[in-house]
């Protein structure tokens, strides 16, 4: 149970309750007691004044990278720490690697987290573009999917598709199937960030997609974008809305334009939600926060209450998530965000290197997320150690991490040693699947053999697919590091 709280004179916008409003928000046990003007405080609670300040339902953020290649060692960094209190993770994993991701992270953060299930069945293993090469499909697992689905409808939210033109149409037929046959939208990637090709799809993609599916990246730049080439929006792009296609922000690295925006904004397409797409480096810039990212939409037109609409109540309903999500209803969980509205002469960057002016910066105060206060910080989030998993890995020596490994963990880096020594090729699915053989023949749970693995290559604690990122390493460093830390040598002694 959370703690009782009265959060005392802020400026309550819920647009669920089309409600923008002074007001008190009163917090029992951690869930959501009353939302009104001098409201007497629950007992025993802490009364915080936030006049001044935005008080929202928590903000949902339906694109991050919280697990896989592309995360970081602690997504709550960019979760409750941003002012969100949930967020959906955008392919980290797929159904080879769904077990990974629940023995060490599913129900482990503070900050909600819910999936969008990749449709490459190990999920984006790295910073790479290997994401637009067919052949990293491997397969397409439906079974084991709909298992996964069937276990946790709650947190799969759909399938999550990138489309390359390399691959022409085929990913977003198959992706587009697979939704079908499991019953959940999808959430498609247009945009081509690595190449320049001379044919595009976003056209043949659009007229693919069905209510409730998505699209994200919607204001990107690349090659593939949803203006034509006089600036106006494709006529693929508004009958897909006409009929209940969803179109998503997903600003990222590489995948907001400013000129594009403003095109589209001018005939009047919005997006139906606002997403971040952080990932490792972009916190430091141009992203840094689901918040930063509402502001610079602010800045070329959009209202406080589009902004805020299309992180709570708007985005809640896009993926299903009503119940729970985008209200500050009583008897809901207490989360919350409390921002404030700063006034000055602000910079915003998109994608490739476009800066618009702003005078508007939304900036985090305070998160409640199930009766907890959590006070917003930005250094956790931009610290290299976390956000950089190329830093994190230990070529030279054995990381301190594996002095505290136990002996049923050092035997199985034994086993696994010699299960490595006897594959034929050093290739990610091979080097996966013997890791799965391995953990079960030896009889340890799952999250000891993940720890155990990871913690003999990483000096902080990331989570990529184990066997995928073993397979990015030299296999003489992999084989030499496992025998060292399964005979227990000291931790200083180089490999």
């Amino acid at each position: 149970m959370g703690a009782n709280l009265l959060l005392r004179g802020g400026r309550v916008i819920d647009l669920a309750q089309n409600l923008d409003a002074v007001a008190d928000v009163a917090i029992v046990d951690g869930r959501i007691s009353a939302v009104g003007p001098n409201l007497a405080p629950p007992p025993d609670a802490q009364v915080l004044n936030v006049q001044g300040q935005i008080v929202s339902p928590g903000f949902l953020d339906i694109h991050v990278h919280a697990y896989g290649g592309l995360a970081f060692a602690d997504p709550d960094t960019i979760g409750v720490n941003f002012g969100t209190t949930a967020m959906i993770d955008a392919g980290g994993l797929g159904s080879y690697t769904w077990d990974e991701f629940e023995a060490v992270m599913l129900g482990r953060t503070r900050t909600d987290l819910y999936v969008w299930l990749m449709l490459r069945a190990p999920g984006i293993y790295g910073a790479d573009a290997s994401e637009r090469i067919g052949r990293t499909l491997i397969d397409i697992p439906i079974n084991r999917m709909q298992d996964q689905v069937d276990q946790h409808p709650d947190v799969i939210r759909g399938v999550k598709v990138t489309m390359y033109a390399s691959n022409g149409m085929g990913p977003a037929r198959i992706g587009k199937g697979v939704g079908n046959v499991l019953g959940l939208p999808i959430y498609v990637h247009i945009g081509e960030i690595f190449d320049r090709p001379d044919v595009t799809y976003t056209r043949e993609v659009l007229d693919l997609l069905e209510p409730r599916d998505f699209v994200t990246h919607c204001y990107h730049g690349n090659p593939g974008k949803l203006l034509d080439d006089d600036g106006r929006l494709l006529p693929q792009a508004l009958a897909a809305r006409e009929r209940g296609v969803l179109f998503d922000t997903g600003h990222g690295a590489f995948n907001f334009s400013f000129d594009v925006a403003e095109r589209a904004l001018e005939q009047g397409f919005l997006p139906d939600t606002i997403s971040s797409d952080l990932q490792q480096a972009n916190v430091l810039g141009p992203v840094y926060s689901l918040m930063h990212c509402m502001s610079g939409l602010m800045a070329i037109g959009m209202s406080l209450h589009d902004v805020l609409r299309r992180v709570t109540v708007d985005a809640a309903a896009a993926v299903g998530l009503s119940d729970r999500h985008g209200a500050l209803l009583p008897g809901r969980a207490a989360d919350v965000t409390v921002c404030h509205l700063e006034s000055g002469e602000f910079e915003f960057e998109d994608s490739s290197g476009g800066r618009r002016p702003g005078r508007e910066l939304l900036v985090p105060v305070l998160t409640v997320k199930g009766g907890e206060l959590i006070h917003p910080d930005r250094v956790p989030a931009e610290d290299f150690s976390n956000w950089s998993l190329e830093g994190a890995i230990a070529y030279d020596a054995v990381p301190d991490a594996a002095a505290a490994l136990d002996q049923t963990q050092r035997a199985f880096l034994a086993r696994l040693a010699a299960a490595c020594r006897d594959l034929g090729r050093w290739q990610g699915v091979a080097v996966h699947e013997t890791f799965h053989r391995t953990q079960q023949a030896a009889g340890i749970p799952l999250r000891d053999a993940l720890l155990a693995t990871l913690d003999s290559f990483l000096t902080n604690r990331f989570y990529p697919p184990v066997g995928f990122f073993l397979a990015t390493l030299d296999r003489d460093l992999v084989q030499s590091r496992l025998d060292q830390v399964a005979a227990g040598r000291p931790a200083s002694v180089p490999v």
